[in-house]
């Protein structure tokens, strides 16, 4: 795999936002649908709100050709999970003569480990089906603060364990496996993936995670969202909640992706640093003009949907790795 690292600009010239972003902002927000501020208003109505304004970027979805939801246990409790087949259209080759399975992408969303569900992320997981041309699973981790880390952490190692253990059973083959999640679910991701270290996941695809904790400089709203995580203001050092904290050797090849007016851009760049001292494959594109979270803007900025283009390339990299 080529490595490539892109740098942000100068300090002293702050990125801007693309205006064709800037437009699809002001689109949503002309139609009524604004991200919420848990800061300002009680979590539950927070959420509700956030909830609507996922419902109007995830509309107009694209057709797979099956979806299947399972449930499936922990001690916390039972939790979802999803299972996305692609249309015949979006089916590529990702399969040589002798697999009858199909690989299989695992997705973590993000919104701040407080709000979201499969359905807030549904538009998300069949464009990725559809490009990758491979079954796509989702991982309904229980939101914090009600449950707090190592719950969802847990649960989306409990789902790779179903995928492996009984794949076959729903058409996937859990040996060919990509860990792919955006914000907070690219941290559980890379964290299932230091968990799993020895165990086969071909690759792991990760939108501006939340991956290296927060500190006296972070927006007053990441150290909410990670009290609200972990369960405490105060995170030490060597935290098992803090991918950039922990020993990377061992992890599969890994992409990462993120925006330039990103406040987390410095956390994507941190990880990229410990893969590259660690000898880990990598790359590392930064994406100009766009802020955190904009892969969920794809049905108005087509910057978004080019984006999961590159991320399903680099799915089926990591999958071509494997099957040669």
């Amino acid at each position: 795999m080529t490595v490539s690292h892109c740098s942000t600009p100068q300090a002293s010239v702050p990125p801007k936002l693309d205006p064709v972003y800037e437009q699809a902002v002001a689109a949503a927000k002309k139609a009524g649908a604004q991200p919420a501020d848990p800061l300002t208003v009680p979590l539950t109505e927070a959420r509700a709100k956030q909830q609507r304004y996922f419902a109007f970027l995830a509309a107009d979805a694209p057709e797979v050709a099956s979806v299947r939801d399972y449930t499936l246990k922990t001690d916390f409790g039972p939790f979802i999970v999803r299972l996305y087949t692609p249309s015949e259209r979006g089916v590529r080759d990702t399969s040589s003569a002798q697999h009858s399975l199909s690989p299989v992408v695992v997705f973590t969303r993000g919104a701040g480990w407080w709000a979201g569900n499969l359905d807030s992320h549904d538009r998300t997981m069949r464009l990725l089906a559809n490009k990758t041309g491979m079954a796509v699973c989702g991982v309904d981790y229980h939101c914090a603060p009600e449950a707090r880390f190592p719950t969802q952490l847990n649960e989306l190692l409990k789902a790779i364990q179903w995928l492996r253990s009984g794949g076959n059973v729903v058409g996937v083959d859990g040996r060919r496996m990509v860990l792919m999640g955006e914000s907070a679910g690219a941290t559980l991701s890379a964290l299932a993936a230091i968990r799993l270290k020895g165990e086969q996941v071909s690759g792991l695809v990760l939108f501006y995670g939340n991956l290296a904790g927060p500190s006296e400089k972070s927006r007053e709203y990441s150290r909410w969202v990670w009290s609200n995580f972990l369960g405490t203001s105060e995170i030490p050092a060597d935290h098992a909640a803090v991918p950039t904290q922990s020993d990377v050797s061992g992890l599969p090849p890994t992409w990462l992706g993120v925006g330039d007016c990103d406040p987390l851009v410095g956390d994507s760049e941190a990880f990229a640093e410990r893969l590259k001292a660690a000898g880990i494959p990598h790359t590392l594109k930064i994406y100009p003009g766009v802020p955190h979270a904009f892969v969920m803007m794809s049905r108005l900025y087509a910057g978004a949907d080019a984006a999961l283009d590159d991320a399903a390339r680099a799915a089926h990299e990591f999958i071509g790795r494997v099957e040669t």
